[in-house]
């Protein structure tokens, strides 16, 4: 304790912002390593549903999309509590690393920025390659009938808009767009059960009760 205290104070203030930033996000980081591994992290994803749109590059298909889960398998998701905890961590690690290398403040700013985008940029580009790998494998949406999913982002009632449900299916960890014919909205986090899968391979899901 003395030692993290010693080395706390050995940091200038710009430092123990930085530290301030990357300390947390580090944790929620190896948590949800953690968690994703223990084939829960779908429940600790954390990710809103109020996201953010962009577009990258001059392809149509690398857009970002995020209106209620109107994103597809062929964008990429820039804004996600992953790619956010990742841009802190990585971010705040270097600012402290620059700070304890004496550089001038703007260029340990600049230094954490750049870093901390590179990261929220990887952690898109990983996630639009792990559905990519999700879309084109040998994986049948069919087989997640019967199963239940955590719903990702909240699903409209009635089958008024779609919604994301996460789920582990044939060994993966997936992402399916979602309906229900509920007549109440599904919110985040809770668990429903797929009833039937339509021909956009969007399934269909109700509230999941325990017997």
């Amino acid at each position: 304790m003395e030692l993290l205290s010693n080395w706390w104070s050995s940091l200038s203030t710009l430092g123990q912002l930085f530290a301030t930033a990357a300390i947390p996000a580090t944790v929620i980081m190896l948590l949800q390593t953690v968690l994703l591994l223990l084939g829960i992290g779908g429940q600790f994803a954390g990710d809103t549903a109020e996201d953010i749109d962009a577009d990258i590059g001059n392809d149509e298909t690398d857009h970002f999309d995020f209106d209620d889960g109107a994103d597809h398998f062929d964008g990429v998701r820039l804004f996600t509590v992953r790619g956010i905890v990742a841009m802190f961590a990585v971010g705040g690690w270097l600012g402290v690393a620059m700070c304890d290398l004496g550089v001038n403040n703007a260029v340990a700013v600049a230094v954490a920025l750049a870093g901390g985008i590179g990261a929220l940029l990887a952690a898109a580009y990983i996630i639009k390659a792990s559905l990519r790998l999700q879309e084109n494998g040998n994986l049948s949406t069919k087989n997640a009938v019967a199963h239940t999913a955590t719903v990702y982002i909240p699903i409209p009632p009635m089958r008024e808009g779609t919604g994301k449900v996460t789920m582990n299916l044939q060994e993966r960890f997936v992402e399916l767009d979602a309906l229900t014919d509920h007549e109440e909205k599904i919110p985040t986090g809770a668990t429903v059960q797929i009833v039937a899968v339509n021909d956009k391979n969007e399934v269909i899901v109700r509230p999941f009760i325990k017997k």
